[in-house]
Formats: structure tokens, sequence, C-alpha cells
């Protein structure tokens, strides 16, 4: 689940709760204040009954005139019984043949009335003269308990409103908040992709620390794989050119009398150069995969390595067929070490013509290497892919391009295939899977 939707539940399931606290105390608070009212209403009610004129025989007179019309209504929802010295029982004409008991107390409470009414219901005791009052009042509460309930809703619907409001204003904040971290994520595209090495976005003071340890981690990384990229080229500088010297040794007139010696050095010269080649590309491919500081970007990367095999295969025509693509996400020199070696084969042996096309297909970069050459039989072609397999050994090298090139393909999860070119010579096909972002 994500944080916003966490903490929409969090604050919808907490707004909800108040409302129904607050609709619930509200309620309660109302239902006090009015019962309060309307208690004083039955003691003056009851405080009016007991001035009824008394006759000379000491007797109470009920004149109906006197009192108020809604106690002379049936059922009109406003009520009183008079006990006399517990002898006499008057009731107004509203109650009919309903009894009403007297509370206990000096406080109101809920009865139930006639035609299940609820009733306010309050009884005082009074005296006059010789005799004794004892009068209880009601009201009819029904009406009030309605409106309540109708408060309650109206609160309860009020809180759910507000809840889905205040839950879109969150949603409002939160993604105002996160802003800079969108922003964050994007640069961390582009640090992928290659196109910066530090993250520069302005981040809240709460992640600051860690944007900040993390390009501090990414300069470390950095000087530290520009310190191995330099180890590995000062080391195979190194090595290549005492191997130079010792063939420039081997060619020299005094070893001609001792062949086999001469082909046994040789021999070991090979598997020098050999292991030398793949303990420099295994380490450079170990290395490649800890920066993204600079990917392959074929509208630029492409023409000074053409321009390089023109000069040294001058009897040559290399065609880039390539359409335009953007930069793609694997290491320059990974893939111009791919095109290099795959470019100069094609440059060797073709007789004038070699072709570069390269694309983009269904989540695959595919690039093609062709040439006009003598090609490679069908039954030879899974030879050449051996290290140090050469089919013609009056061509200059040690067989290595093709390994090269396979083993980087191969890191990268991808296949190298050898066919017929349309121009009659071979064509070279790798097929690397685009990996997903993120």
């Amino acid at each position: 689940m994500s944080l916003t939707r966490r903490l929409d539940l969090g604050l919808l399931a907490s707004v909800l709760v108040v409302m129904l606290l607050l609709a619930h105390g509200s309620v309660v608070l109302f239902d006090y204040v009015l019962r309060d009212y309307l208690t004083e209403r039955l003691r003056e009610d009851a405080e009016s009954l007991a001035t009824l004129p008394v006759d000379r025989d000491d007797q109470v007179q009920i004149d109906p005139l006197r009192l108020r019309a809604s106690f002379n209504q049936v059922y009109s929802g406003q009520y009183f019984v008079i006990d006399i010295d517990d002898t006499v029982h008057l009731r107004s004409r509203s109650l009919w043949d309903h009894r009403l008991k007297p509370v206990a107390g000096d406080t109101a409470q809920i009865r139930q009335g006639p035609e299940n009414q609820s009733l306010l219901v309050w009884t005082g005791q009074y005296h006059r003269g010789r005799h004794h009052f004892t009068i209880t009042t009601a009201l009819d509460y029904s009406t009030v308990t309605r409106r309540l309930d109708w408060l309650r809703l109206c609160i309860w619907g009020l809180g759910g409103i507000m809840a889905i409001l205040l839950v879109f204003i969150q949603r409002r904040v939160i993604r105002l908040g996160l802003m800079p971290l969108e922003k964050l994520q994007r640069e961390l595209a582009q640090l992928h992709e290659g196109k910066r090495m530090a993250l520069e976005t302005r981040v809240p003071d709460e992640i600051a620390p860690f944007v900040e340890e993390l390009n501090h981690q990414l300069e470390r990384i950095e000087r530290v794989l520009n310190r191995s990229r330099d180890g590995i080229a000062n080391l195979g500088h190194a090595l290549k050119t005492p191997l130079s010297v010792m063939e420039t040794q081997l060619a020299r007139r005094e070893l001609e009398q001792f062949p086999d010696l001469r082909q046994s050095l040789h021999a070991r010269l090979d598997d020098i150069h050999r292991l030398v080649e793949r303990e420099l590309q295994r380490a450079r491919l170990d290395t490649g995969e800890v920066s993204a500081a600079a990917r392959f970007q074929p509208d630029s990367d492409i023409q000074p390595l053409l321009d390089t095999l023109r000069e040294i295969h001058a009897n040559v025509t290399f065609i880039n067929d390539t359409a335009l693509l953007p930069p793609l996400p694997w290491d320059r020199d990974e893939l111009l070490e791919i095109l290099g070696n795959l470019l100069d084969n094609a440059g060797k042996w073709a007789h004038g013509l070699a072709r570069l096309t390269m694309s983009c297909q269904e989540r695959r970069f595919v690039m093609l290497v062709e040439d006009d050459g003598p090609g490679i039989p069908p039954d030879q072609r899974s030879r050449v892919m051996g290290r140090g397999t050469r089919l013609d050994e009056q061509v200059t090298g040690h067989g290595l391009g093709l390994g090269i090139v396979e083993q980087i393909v191969h890191h990268h999860g991808g296949e190298i295939h050898l066919g017929e070119s349309d121009l009659g010579g071979l064509a070279v096909t790798v097929e690397l899977p685009v990996p997903l972002p993120g």
C-alpha cells in the first residue's frame, strides 16, 4: 500500500471517529440543556396550578377557562395530575383516561405517555392552607427526540463530507510535499543513464542527509572506478611493451637455426597475449557495472571510430547505415570494444566495402556488421568464436576479436550470430536485451 493511501485511510478513520464522538457529545449536550430548560417550564406550570382557587368549603375548584388551552385538548402533549391530601385526584382533560404516575426527586424523567409518546415528567410538592398538593406536569418530548436524532445524522453527514474534503486537501499537501522527491527520482534516472554524476535537488531537511550521503558514496565509487580503469590501462600498456620487444627478439636471425625453440616461444607469447587480454577484459567488465558515467551515444560515438578505421583500412569504404538512435543504457567503452573488433575484422577481410547497421527492435538492440569479403563457411563459423583461432594465418592478429566480443555480449545477456551478408561476405549480428528502467 502506498504512503499516500495509508495517510488517507488514517485521516479518514480519525475524522470519522472524531465526528462520531462530536455528534454523540453534541446530542447529549443539547439533550441536557433542553431537558433543563423544559424542566423549568414544567415547574412553572406546576406553580401556576398550585394557585387554583379554594371555595368556602375548603374544596379546590378547577375552572377550565383558567387553564391553558392545551390542557383541555385531548393528547395535546401537555398534561398535569394533581393529588390533594392523597384523597382527591385531578388530571387534565388532555390525558383522557391515561394514568400518569409521579416521579421521585426534583429532576425530570422520561416516561411513556398516551399513544406511546415520550413524556418529560416532573413532580413537585406544595402546601396551601391545610392541603398538601402533589402536582405532576408532563410535556411531549418525542418531537425533541426526533430533532436530536436528525441533528445527530446531520453532524455525521457533515463529518463525512469534511473527512472526504480533508483527504483531498491532505493528498494535495502530500503531493506538493513530495514534489522534491519526484524531481529526485528523475535525477536518479538521469544518473542511471549517465547524464549526471551527482544529485542536485533541494530536498526537505528530513531526507537531506540521505541525499548528501548518496552523493558522497557516488563520488567515492567514481574515484575508485577511475583508479581501477587507470590501473587496468597502465597494466595493459606496461605488459604490451615487453611482449612486443620479445616478439621482435624472436624475429632475429640468430634464432632461425632453432625453429622449434622459436615456434615454442611464439606459442608461449600467444598464450600470454590471450591471458592478458582475457584478464584485462574481465576486470573491465567487472568495473563497468559500477558506474553509469559514460553511456553509449550512437550519434556521437560511432563517427570517431569509423574515422580511425578508415585510416587503418584505407582501401575499404565503411558505411554507417544507422538511423538516429537515443543514448543507450550500456557503457560506451564496452560497445565501442564490440564495434571496434567487428569492424576491424570486417576491414581486414573486406574487398572494398563494410557496412554497419544498428536498430532497436522490441526492447532488443541489434548491431549488424557486414563486409563483401570471402565470408566464413557454415561448418567453420563455430571455430572462429574460440580464442586464438584464425582461419587465415596470413592476416595479422591474435584471433581474440570475436572471443572478446562474445564475452561482452554474453555478459549483458545477449547473443551473437554469424551468417551471410547481402554484400557477399560475412554478416555478424549482435543482439542485446534492453534493460528495463528502474
